[in-house]
């Protein structure tokens, strides 16, 4: 991390904050599907207007958590900034590259043997080196806590065995190994072996306190937001949703009862189904009895606070939160309509991929801006990763379709 300039009075994360709010791949963000794509119409969430969501919902759940005692004891000296929790909500989704999860999958399938692609890996390598700032190659010189708080696998993908496997593992890449050992030296060897493990499933099973706070926003924004989506599209009938939040309750005993009253699969049917007045009540509820639901859990197995305290939900608030993910994906995402989509987006990123690799000098503007000594696979990718998805399907345009493109379109 650079020094300040002269006459900069704010503080290390206030800095974090601004790079990320000012970044190319923020401003691209707006361009990115989250669960339906960006030109299907005008109300659902984008990347961004999730990213923002998820900020909202972090900094108020840390909020909660403070004015309740329950950062007290070992965490009080290491309890996170709003605005680092802010900067790690706003970067988190940097690395989704266009279509989703569908951009992916295609991407991870062309990088398989060239040191991967994840999205949660290309968001660290969006902060650690592609971002202008400085220099080439340098990003945005996060600071070590940062980085930390956006490092929701600290696993490097060389560890797993991506042989046959559909979709990538969670993970960072091997090339930025460097800056997560410089980050991680804030920890003791036995409290960074452990927070590199996986857990029975082979999955990445730790990440530090800040993590754990931005991951649950973004769970709360994306289980509980999309079903507003999801209703404006007219995905699924009242009776649809009715059997699937019928289901959703099932493991908690067909109800939850709050502060506010019982809350039910029938309550929640009526008012989604009701005017937009209630609609947004309902959603604001909702958002808010997961916030103030949340607890700090202990992980004995650990020394440093950062590691041994995380945030989280637990019994049946964690329960319905899942089920209410599980369900936006059943009831959006799995239907023919947008599958058809999502297919067409991964076969763009796929095409356009292949179709630059035979000749990136010539066919990938401002190859030479790139650090040389990168590899081309990865540069390649950095550049396609980094598309949104309207530029993503331009560029399949005037690669494939006759008649397409300008040699003065703006590239």
């Amino acid at each position: 991390m650079e020094l300040p300039r002269s006459g900069d009075v704010r503080t290390p994360y206030e800095r974090d904050r601004a790079r990320v709010i000012h970044s190319a791949g923020f401003r691209r963000l707006q361009g990115k599907t989250q669960v339906m794509g960006v030109g299907e119409g005008d109300f659902h969430r984008t990347r961004l207007t999730h990213s923002l969501e998820c900020a909202q919902v972090g900094t108020g759940t840390l909020d909660m958590l403070e004015r309740s005692g329950k950062l007290a004891g070992p965490l009080a000296i290491w309890k996170p900034s709003r605005l680092l929790i802010e900067a790690a909500c706003f970067a988190h989704d940097l690395g989704h590259p266009p279509f989703g999860h569908a951009g992916e999958k295609a991407l991870f399938n062309e990088m398989r043997n060239d040191g991967g692609f994840e999205g949660n890996a290309q968001t660290l390598r969006q902060l650690a080196c592609l971002e202008k700032y400085t220099s080439a190659g340098h990003g945005m010189n996060p600071t070590r806590r940062f980085v930390l708080s956006v490092l929701k696998y600290p696993v490097v993908y060389s560890a797993f065995d991506v042989s046959g496997v559909a979709k990538p593992p969670k993970c960072f890449y091997g090339d930025e190994q460097p800056i997560v050992s410089w980050a991680l030296d804030l920890f003791t060897p036995q409290d960074r072996e452990l927070l590199q493990s996986l857990d029975a499933k082979g999955k990445a099973a730790h990440r530090v306190f800040d993590c754990s706070l931005m991951e649950l926003a973004d769970d709360i924004a994306f289980g509980v937001h999309d079903l507003e989506d999801i209703v404006a599209r007219r995905f699924a009938t009242k009776e649809q949703w009715k059997v699937a939040l019928d289901k959703a309750f099932d493991p908690i005993g067909g109800s939850l009862h709050t502060d506010d009253g019982v809350l039910s699969s029938e309550i929640i049917a009526r008012e989604l189904f009701a005017d937009s007045w209630q609609r947004k009540r309902l959603i604001g509820r909702l958002v808010n009895l997961f916030m103030a639901a949340a607890r700090v859990i202990e992980k004995d197995e650990f020394t440093h606070p950062l590691l041994k305290f995380r945030v989280g939900l637990v019994g049946e608030h964690e329960a319905l939160l899942t089920a209410l993910k599980r369900m936006a994906f059943h009831l959006a995402i799995d239907k023919a309509a947008v599958q058809q989509l999502e297919r067409r987006g991964r076969r763009v990123v796929q095409d356009v991929f292949r179709a630059l690799s035979e000749d990136p000098e010539h066919l990938v503007p401002n190859w030479h801006d790139t650090p040389s000594d990168w590899p081309q696979p990865r540069r390649i990718c950095d550049y396609v990763g980094g598309m949104t998805d309207a530029y993503a399907e331009k560029v399949y345009s005037r690669l494939f379709v006759p008649g397409s493109g300008s040699s003065l379109d703006e590239l």
